[in-house]
């Protein structure tokens, strides 16, 4: 509960009726609860009126805002002290017509800030108002320290963060061509030595490299299509059909080193290779202007 009364004052230098009033929004409030204090100035015609800021030393008392009118200021505040609080006189200046200056100035007013108990058990404790803390203050030091250390693991996350996107947008990816990436992976399988007893693994591998060679080539899933399949898409494929013969011949004859088992000599695994060859330099792009 709030206990207050109004406040009013009068200039008694001045005769002209100048007259300040003040009204509060409630009689009753809870603590920390806002409450308005509205101080209304009457002036003779032409006189100016100029509220002041308050500055209030009590720490039980806060501050909220202050609405200005023409004729009128409402002041919010917040008390957050049990028992009486004192708020100083309020000085209001104003000028005169003539550009003369006067001030008009309230009266303390004392405030009794008291709980009034509803029946029910309740655990009342006094609430405080805020408490300025200082950083240049030595019993905070532990407190700056680890708000440093905190911005400085901040500021290296969002470095590492920016150093990833700028590495990933600089990453330039190089495509390989298809006729490049076929002639690396034969010059590869023709540097390991021949043995004829392991004629199926030597013709799966030559399979595979004309087989990748094929899909990335005519942009068709020959990985995935048997050498029957293959035949036939050729023909629309390729520009010259005897070139679709020898592939065919190349895919049989590893389908027969695979699946029989079948060795075959040292000559003719080179001819098969320089078959490969040829079929690739036969179906590289050309460029026609």
């Amino acid at each position: 509960m709030l206990s207050v009364g109004d406040l009013q004052a009068q200039d008694p230098g001045y005769s002209r009726g100048v007259r300040l009033e003040s009204h509060w929004s409630a009689d009753t409030v809870h603590l920390g609860e806002p409450v308005t204090l509205r101080l209304e100035l009457t002036l003779a015609e032409g006189a100016v009126p100029h509220f002041p800021e308050l500055v209030l030393t009590d720490p039980g008392v806060t501050l909220i805002s202050a609405h200005l009118e023409p004729r009128a200021v409402e002041y919010v505040f917040s008390f957050w002290n049990l028992g009486r609080t004192v708020l100083p006189g309020i000085p209001v200046k104003y000028a005169l017509p003539d550009g003369a200056e006067r001030i008009i100035q309230t009266d303390s007013l004392s405030i009794m800030v008291v709980t009034v108990l509803t029946g029910e058990d309740r655990d009342i404790r006094e609430i405080k108002s805020m408490v300025a803390v200082s950083l240049t203050d030595p019993r905070y030091y532990w407190l700056r320290a680890g708000l440093m250390a905190l911005l400085m693991v901040v500021i290296i996350l969002i470095w590492r963060r920016r150093q990833q996107i700028r590495l990933a947008r600089g990453r330039v990816v190089t495509k390989i061509k298809p006729t490049v990436a076929a002639r690396l992976a034969l010059a590869q399988l023709k540097q390991t030595p021949y043995q004829p007893g392991q004629t199926a693994d030597y013709y799966l591998e030559l399979s595979r490299i004309l087989r990748q060679y094929m899909e990335q080539r005519f942009l068709f899933r020959a990985l995935e299509m048997t050498t029957s399949e293959i035949k036939q898409v050729l023909p629309e494929e390729l520009d010259n059909p005897s070139t679709a013969v020898l592939i065919g011949q190349l895919l049989e004859q590893s389908d027969l080193a695979k699946f029989t088992g079948q060795s075959q000599s040292r000559n003719r695994w080179r001819n098969d290779v320089d078959l490969l060859e040829r079929i690739i330099e036969r179906t590289q792009p050309t460029f026609r202007v």
